[in-house]
């Protein structure tokens, strides 16, 4: 029998949250922080202005594979389908009381600059 634990939980709702298309609801922290190939940003609210217009342009689907983590920090291995193909991808998903404080980010990005 297995359980998802904390990280794992909230690792999944930041992937969810982008697949149903409601970005705004993931519990990101107010000073959340994300880094990615295309750099660092910093802030809940930066991070969401930043990111929805970049998502609506390259993100056509996400579908989840795969979480493994423990109550403060998650891996989620995903795949990415864009205009120019799937991408894999994971996610490093660290949190703190019911919130994601940081995220850090592992693929390709060659074809989506």
């Amino acid at each position: 029998m297995s359980t998802v634990n904390e990280a794992e939980r909230l690792a999944l709702a930041w992937i969810e949250g982008w697949i149903r298309g409601t970005p705004d609801e993931i519990p990101l922290a107010a000073r959340f922080t994300h880094s990615s190939p295309f750099g660092v940003v910093a802030g809940r609210e930066k991070y969401l202005e930043w990111v929805k217009p970049l998502a609506a342009k390259n993100v056509a689907s996400l579908k989840i594979l795969r979480t493994v983590g423990s109550e403060t920090e998650a891996a989620i291995w995903f795949e990415m389908t864009t205009p120019q193909g799937t991408i894999p991808c994971c996610d490093w998903v660290q949190v703190k009381n019911g919130e994601i404080v940081a995220v850090n980010s592992f693929y390709d990005a060659t074809d989506l600059r």
